[in-house]
């Protein structure tokens, strides 16, 4: 059985009071994943923004003048 049919055929049987809850769960889920990939691109930004500053080394380079490979 597929996870989305078992969930819809669990959900048939829930009192109507607990829809709310499950409900607020997809929705927190939605936010979560919402904010993790806006941190993503914030943290992606940040990164290039330091590639891009002058004076940056790269870690290839500090492992070549230390002798690592």
């Amino acid at each position: 059985m597929v996870s989305k049919d078992f969930i819809l055929e669990n959900l048939e049987q829930l009192p109507a009071d607990r829809w709310e809850e499950v409900l607020d769960f997809i929705q927190f889920l939605q936010q979560k994943e919402a904010l993790e990939e806006l941190e993503d691109a914030e943290d992606i930004a940040d990164a290039k923004a330091a590639l891009a500053e002058e004076g940056f080394i790269s870690l290839t380079e500090v492992k070549r003048e230390l002798g690592l490979k």
